[in-house]
């Protein structure tokens, strides 16, 4: 009886431990999904990151003001897929993007452009053409927020803002 008794406690405590992570942590306010990844990735990759904006910037300072996460993290780009998830505050973003960073340290200027690219961008799922909005809910995640990295076409800021600095 004590080993039975004993087998229920322990199965009891360790709850859903064996069962996979979910991308989307229950915790999580933002956004999560996957990454694909396609091409060959650059000798000189330093990081790729998530950014989102709530409004599609117009100007460089607004690129790199209006980032949030103000600090991204990474996802990983060893493989062909990664998942990702980014806490955000609540909103619509309008441009939630994947950005490849060569080495060297931001500045939060306009500057920083010189070390990055954006690699792609969420796409809406009815018109593959057109940006996705990707909104978050209060209190919870949005999912499935899933888009392609090309490391073989990765454009500068200036192909999507008006930038002086390079």
């Amino acid at each position: 009886m004590r080993k039975i008794l004993l087998l229920v406690a322990v199965v009891a405590a360790c709850g859903r431990g064996l069962e996979p992570e979910p991308i989307c942590a229950r915790s999580l306010v933002g956004l999560c999904g996957t990454v694909r990844f396609r091409g060959a990735v650059p000798a000189n990759t330093e990081n790729v990151f998530i950014a989102a904006y709530l409004a599609v910037p117009q100007t460089c300072t607004e690129l790199i003001n209006n980032r949030r996460p103000v600090i991204p993290g990474s996802v990983p780009f060893t493989d062909s897929l990664a998942a990702y998830s980014v806490p955000l505050d609540p909103g619509a973003y309008h441009w939630v993007l994947a950005v490849w960073k060569k080495p060297g340290t931001l500045t939060l200027s306009p500057a920083d452009t010189q070390y990055l690219r954006v690699a792609g961008y969420y796409r809406d799922p009815a018109d593959s053409t057109q940006r996705g909005v990707a909104t978050v809910p209060s209190g919870s995640a949005v999912s499935n927020i899933d888009f392609v990295v090309n490391f073989d076409s990765l454009r500068p800021a200036t192909d999507f803002v008006t930038c002086t600095a390079q």
